[in-house]
């Protein structure tokens, strides 16, 4: 929150700074060869075409003006800048309409930055220390309206010469929440059949809920956006378009190419994930607001009559609880239940997704990848999975999805 203080306040302090010096700074580099009112004409010759008719009309019932100052952001000193919502720990999103004396950008900022979430994602910063994440839309015109979510939101131009803008907004300001999201997300290989030669990095895991909402994101190349619905049907036949993590659960594919490192999507589906075509990897900030439509299914609830002596194989039973998708549960060891299991050779272990979002289970260990030993590819909502230990060991495993998620089978 400081730092988030830090560069509001850094924003403020230059806007009031740059307004009230504009007419002393331009009187001190034009003194010498002109009087004392050149420097108020001067910027109205130089902007009578483009500033003065919005200025001097009436701002529109509902609507609201600002007024650019020098861009305070490291590297920007020679662009224009006006604060529309400024930095917030919470997100922002919304629609703004808008109407500026020139063609503007729109600019959404992510963050502020952790430690080491700078990884190649274009970065605004006012002091060098404090970071975000910049999600930079150039529509190429003075009218028009914006889709967006992040932490702070302004419209910019990449001169010196002040601009005016009119603008409208509708929008929310919501705490993160499982529907409410911003953060820095790093791809991996993709898990879908056919798709192990292209990265994806998942937003939101498939669910059978419905996400419907607005993303605004900021990758470290050029990405492409997925939306996932589904799971289909036994007797529901995918469109060209499909994907599977297993070759039998399948979601219909909606997949936009807008050849672009930044800019907002306007979504619904049961999942949401940035991929690109390539196995390099890559860094993605984002700021993602959705609204969930839970979606009513027959849960069947195959109960197993225990024998008062166990004379052969068993099977024990481990939970992925709810919430498991944010981190926290790490640190009670909850993210699987029970986190440890004790068996012998023979036995089987079943994990059943309690959670909303799809998980895995996967030997290995996130710093070290999959062993191999057994996956359960992408497991959704309501799924679940077994494995039979033949071999005496300890097996560690975790959940690609949510690393943080970790649990062991010991077997005897």
């Amino acid at each position: 929150m400081t730092s988030i203080d830090k560069a509001a306040i850094a924003w403020t302090i230059a806007i009031v700074v740059i307004g009230v010096g504009i007419a002393s700074l331009g009187g001190q580099l034009q003194s010498s060869t002109a009087p004392a009112m050149t420097p108020t004409m001067g910027v109205e010759k130089e902007s009578a075409d483009t500033m003065q008719p919005t200025m001097s009309k009436p701002t529109m019932a509902g609507w609201d003006r600002v007024e650019s100052a020098q861009d305070p952001g490291v590297g920007h000193e020679s662009h224009q800048l006006a604060i529309i919502l400024p930095p917030s720990d919470k997100v922002y999103s919304g629609k703004i309409q808008y109407d500026s004396s020139e063609p503007i950008q729109l600019v959404a900022l992510h963050g502020p930055l952790g430690p080491g979430e700078d990884n190649g994602q274009p970065v605004w910063t006012p002091d060098g220390k404090t970071k975000f994440a910049l999600t930079f839309v150039d529509q190429k015109k003075s009218r028009g309206s914006w889709d967006f979510a992040g932490n702070a939101l302004a419209v910019h131009t990449m001169k010196t010469t002040p601009f005016t803008t009119d603008y409208k907004l509708d929008y929310e300001e919501s705490k993160i929440s499982d529907t409410v999201m911003s953060g820095v997300v790093e791809s991996i290989i993709d898990p879908g059949v056919g798709h192990e030669s292209h990265s994806l990095a998942i937003i939101i895991p498939p669910s059978e809920n419905i996400h419907t909402g607005i993303l605004s994101y900021s990758a470290s190349e050029p990405i492409q956006l997925v939306s996932l619905n589904g799971p289909l049907g036994s007797d529901e036949t995918p469109d060209d378009l499909f994907w599977t993590p297993d070759g039998t659960t399948i979601f219909e594919l909606t997949f936009i190419d807008k050849k672009s490192a930044m800019g907002s999507w306007v979504f619904s589906g049961n999942g949401l994930a940035l991929h690109t075509l390539n196995t390099n990897g890559f860094s993605s900030s984002y700021s993602v607001v959705t609204t969930v439509e839970q979606m009513e299914k027959e849960e069947v609830m195959k109960q197993e009559e225990e024998s008062p002596v166990m004379t052969g194989p068993v099977t024990v039973e481990v939970s992925l609880p709810s919430g498991t998708s944010v981190p926290g549960c790490e640190e009670t060891n909850e993210c699987y239940i029970p986190e440890t299991v004790s068996i012998n050779a023979g036995d089987t272990v079943s994990w059943s997704n309690d959670d909303t979002a799809a998980h895995t289970v996967t030997s290995g260990s996130a710093a070290d990848g999959p062993s191999g030993v057994f996956d359960s590819s992408l497991l959704i909502a309501g799924g679940t999975f077994e494995h039979t230990f033949d071999s005496s060991g300890t097996e560690d495993y975790y959940c690609m999805v949510h690393p943080w998620m970790t649990g062991s089978v010991q077997v005897s």
